[in-house]
């Protein structure tokens, strides 16, 4: 049974308002979710102690419960450039993201082992470093979860599987928008070596664009694109999955206000469809 499903922060928070943290005290009471996924955005560089401050003070009075962490995507893509001072500066990054995961409680986190421009071009590269990063999430209490983010060359099912060959202990967050980018949902639903046990975490979300295309990616709500959810609610509720769902969809208007209705909406589909009650 899904224990929960939780909105992440990039749903409320964007360019448009500043990407302020702060504003989670006004706009997390107004949605129906189980809990807040944290995002850590590159942008914040600088700010980085002044933004945990803030999240900690929210966390400890009990505004909020933070059970994931998704790790600063810069990390993916300074590991993809892949120079001997992108690789040290992606490892400080990662080291900093488990130390803020503990801070605020949440006990999983989401990387991006891959990402930008350079992407999966030098996939060895990127694959060489996970052993360590799974141990440096473990020793902060941070169960480390590979997401299946888009490629430049080849699938992220592709690298799933790769990983599971070789890191028996690797598992992973499945995105219901990153598959469909890609055409493989059905596929990454009919991988049963990652519903035995692999997967751990879950990224909700619809997508609108057409295969590997680039310039649609953003993140939509239930119904605004083309992913069939019945088949991925049906083997998530079949597969004994007992992990957390989270709803991504962009909610932040043009002019930093949220579209709280359409984001409930989102959470309560989800789930909805992952209990099998309506």
């Amino acid at each position: 049974m899904v224990k929960g499903v939780l909105c992440s922060s990039g749903a409320l928070i964007t360019r448009f308002n500043g990407r302020d943290p702060r504003l989670l005290r006004e706009f997390v009471p107004r949605i129906d979710a189980d809990g807040i996924e944290f995002m850590i955005y590159p942008s914040w560089d600088g700010r980085l102690d002044e933004i945990r401050q803030i999240m900690r003070g929210m966390v400890s009075g009990g505004l909020f419960e933070i059970p994931v962490l998704h790790a600063d995507k810069r990390i993916g893509e300074l590991l993809s450039l892949g120079s001997d001072e992108e690789l040290e500066e992606a490892g400080e990054r990662f080291k900093t993201n488990c130390a803020i995961a503990r801070e605020l409680g949440a006990r999983l986190m989401v990387l991006h082992l891959w990402g930008g421009p350079a992407s999966d071009h030098h996939i060895e590269r990127n694959l060489s470093v996970l052993g360590d990063y799974m141990r440096t999430a473990e020793d902060h209490g941070v169960l480390l979860t590979v997401e299946n983010v888009v490629c430049g060359v080849h699938s992220p099912l592709a690298h799933m599987r790769r990983i599971m060959n070789g890191f028996p202990d690797a598992v992973f967050t499945v995105d219901t928008k990153m598959a469909e980018f890609h055409a493989e949902l059905p596929a990454t639903l009919d991988d049963d070596r990652l519903w035995n046990g692999r997967v751990k975490h879950l990224h909700v979300n619809d997508y609108s664009g057409g295969v590997k295309d680039f310039t649609d990616l953003r993140v939509r709500h239930i119904g605004e694109g083309h992913v069939d959810f019945g088949p991925f609610f049906e083997r998530v509720r079949g597969s004994g999955y007992d992990g957390l769902a989270t709803v991504e969809s962009t909610s932040v208007n043009p002019d930093g206000s949220v579209d709280f209705d359409k984001l409930n909406r989102s959470l309560r589909l989800v789930r909805e469809g992952l209990t099998n009650k309506a």
